[in-house]
């Protein structure tokens, strides 16, 4: 039976640790009850919206009047196919996947050690990041993509992209509208200790993760082409360690915005804003959210 749940708040279930009551909260088990639940909403002529590790989600503490869909147990499950083929849930931590292809001896996916949050939602988001090897190259999901499951929103049906498909681009997937529920990834066969070495590296690299001490989304603006980074721009600005209410721009590093105690959705919309006017008059680049806003 799908469990569905009304008023659940979405403050714990989203990194940030700020948002209200959600009208239902249902949590799918298979592909036949994340058929229901999107039914339930194209039905009641809500807004859905996914949730998995609740990462990289901005949530109104005034609450979501909409369907919130948690993909959890159910779509955690990692297996191989063959000797370098992967298929993961989109429920699946991303920290899970890298250790299991590790123990599988499969390298390519160690670049998502470090990133909070489940396969589902980096997938969406075409996480990534630069080699530490050669900081030229940006290393990202699409790149080790086969193909994707997932079920169209529209006509609430369940279709299979392959990677030509699939409109990927920095930080974007072309997926809206569908929802994932699992990816193959091809991977490469190394050795153990050289997969679990790089996976320290970039481990390492998000060391400064550590230093931010209070809940945050993660990375609030993408970074623009062609230029520094989103955080430099920010820091750059002047902004670094500005707080509205109880949220701040981090001082340990400017393109995460902080809770450090009882901030809103308003006070983080108003820091976002800033930031996006300081950059724009200061350099004359229109930073674009990653953060996503329900």
């Amino acid at each position: 039976m799908l469990r569905r749940e009304y008023g659940k708040l979405l403050s714990r279930h989203t990194t940030l640790k700020i948002g209200g009551p959600v009208f239902c909260w249902l949590e799918p088990e298979n592909i036949g009850d994340l058929l229901d639940a999107i039914k339930i909403a194209k039905d009641t002529q809500k807004d859905l919206a996914i949730i998995g590790g609740g990462s990289n989600i901005l949530a109104s503490e005034q609450g979501f009047g909409g369907i919130a869909v948690y993909l959890g147990r159910g779509f955690d499950s990692i297996e191989k196919e063959g000797e370098d083929v992967v298929k993961v849930g989109a429920g699946v931590p991303l920290a899970l996947l890298v250790k299991k292809a590790a123990e599988w001896r499969l390298a390519g996916c160690e670049f998502l050690a470090g990133i909070p949050g489940s396969f589902g939602g980096a997938l969406f988001m075409n996480a990534g990041a630069r080699d530490t090897e050669d900081p030229e190259t940006m290393r990202e999901v699409k790149d080790i993509v086969v193909d994707v499951e997932v079920i169209n929103v529209k006509n609430i049906k369940k279709e299979t992209l392959s990677r030509k498909d699939i409109l990927f681009a920095y930080r974007s997937s072309g997926l809206d509208g569908k929802c994932v529920v699992s990816g193959r990834l091809k991977l490469n066969k190394d050795g153990r200790e050289i997969i679990e070495n790089r996976t320290r590296s970039f481990i390492k690299k998000r060391e400064w993760i550590e230093k931010i001490g209070f809940p945050s989304a993660g990375s609030v603006f993408k970074n623009p082409d062609g230029a520094a980074t989103a955080g430099r721009l920010i820091e750059k600005s002047g902004l670094k360690g500005v707080r509205v209410g109880g949220a701040e721009i981090s001082k340990a590093h400017a393109n995460f915005i902080v809770n450090i105690g009882g901030a809103t959705s308003k006070d983080v919309m108003q820091l976002i804003e800033l930031a996006k006017k300081k950059v724009s008059e200061k350099f004359g680049i229109d930073l674009e959210l990653e953060l996503k806003i329900i």
